[in-house]
């Protein structure tokens, strides 16, 4: 297994991905099983690709080796000062979780991040997942008290990481 970013011929094994997720764990995500299952193929490879060409952003991936992907992230950079990351779209597979493929994962986001001169990651977590809370915040992650409600009901909360300087 290894995790590298989606090229452009990845649209469909990163479809199955993400409405596996989708369906595992509906209230950790703002988009909805039945919205994204509608999406065409086309959809699908569109994404990726766009995704795969942009210099700003990047679908990272955790692959079994086979053709399978068993967890992602998407991360991209603000063109706005300060140029801090946004991580989302996080999801590992149960078999995986707890044998550090989630932080290597989270890891290779921040890289990517940080390669592009951030001083800091963002993310959002849903208030009801206790889990992702504890595993973000083991992982440097802070809550900074901004919070928006989804339309679930759910109340999902902002959390910061600052990045090491690359200035030393």
């Amino acid at each position: 297994m290894e995790i590298r970013p989606l090229g452009p011929d990845d649209g469909l094994a990163y479809r199955d991905v993400r409405l596996r997720a989708l369906r595992e764990a509906p209230e950790a995500f703002a988009s909805t099983f039945e919205e994204e299952s509608s999406q065409s193929d086309a959809f699908w490879r569109d994404l990726v690709a766009r995704t795969a060409s942009a210099m700003e952003a990047e679908i990272l991936a955790i692959d079994r080796g086979d053709g399978t992907l068993a967890g992602t992230a998407f991360v991209r950079v603000s063109s706005d000062p300060p140029h801090d990351g946004y991580v989302g779209a996080m999801w590992v597979d149960q078999d995986l979780r707890g044998a550090g493929w989630g932080d290597a994962l989270l890891e290779h986001a921040e890289g990517f991040a940080l390669r592009l001169g951030c001083g800091a990651v963002e993310l959002w977590v849903s208030g009801s997942n206790s889990l992702a809370q504890r595993f973000y915040e083991r992982n440097g992650y802070r809550p900074t008290g901004v919070q928006e409600t989804q339309s679930s009901g759910i109340i999902a909360h902002m959390l910061l990481k600052p990045l090491p300087s690359s200035n030393g």
